[in-house]
């Protein structure tokens, strides 16, 4: 017996699936927030989770970190 699926190439699954893992250094970089503040982000739910990649490491998946900087909304000067 044979399966099948009818998603279409290029979906949010097909992204997702083909998604990277940033290190808390990378995510650092890429939004310009310390550690501190990210952690705080995280215990408020205003930041993406970090998901759990083995005994001693974690890592953010960067289109989730991609997704929240680019919904930030502009400050004003």
């Amino acid at each position: 017996m044979t399966m099948t699926t009818n998603r279409a190439v290029g979906t949010a699954a097909d992204t997702a699936s083909d998604d990277i893992f940033w290190s808390l250094k990378t995510v650092r970089q890429k939004t310009g927030l310390s550690s501190a503040t990210i952690y705080r982000y995280m215990a408020r739910d205003l930041f993406p989770p970090r998901r759990k990649l083995g005994p001693n490491r974690v890592g953010w998946l960067a289109s989730e970190v991609k997704a929240w900087s680019e919904n930030r909304p502009e400050l004003g000067r």
